[in-house]
């Protein structure tokens, strides 16, 4: 048996834990599902922004809807298990509590440990609240 690595937008970088979670043959995929980009808001330049990352990770990238995809990917490699990326997003949580396969979240240490962080969609209210707690010695703003 082997696991699927799913990559989702909130864990684009070469580094992330997801990489190294898995003792098992894998394949990691990034969905580019249209549908679900144009739910979130996502324009042009942040596709792009999406795109030009995915070109620098090892990813392989698929197009369609997210869920019927990776369905069809688990199938195909015989995959006992898919891991992914924590994540606060509720529509990808959704997406993996629709799957019919056992999906286990890894986590990775936080950037920074802020109270209060809910309510911080876009990225500049996220900055300014965190940047109080990064540069910081002890983290704690």
């Amino acid at each position: 048996m082997s696991d699927l690595i799913w990559l989702h937008e909130e864990a684009l970088r070469a580094s992330h834990p997801l990489f190294s979670a898995s003792s098992a043959p894998t394949q990691s995929v990034f969905i580019w599902d249209d549908a679900y980009m144009a739910a979130m808001g996502y324009g042009l330049k942040r596709r792009v922004f999406l795109y030009e990352t995915l070109l620098e990770l090892p990813v392989d990238v698929y197009a369609g809807d997210t869920i019927e995809t990776l369905k069809a990917l688990a199938e195909t490699s015989q995959a006992s298990r898919l891991l992914t990326a924590t994540t606060p997003n509720p529509r990808l949580n959704d997406i993996m509590g629709a799957l019919p396969l056992e999906v286990t979240r890894v986590a990775e240490d936080a950037f920074v440990e802020m109270p209060n962080p809910e309510g911080l969609r876009r990225f500049f209210k996220y900055w300014n609240k965190a940047k109080k707690f990064a540069f910081h010695p002890n983290g704690k703003g």
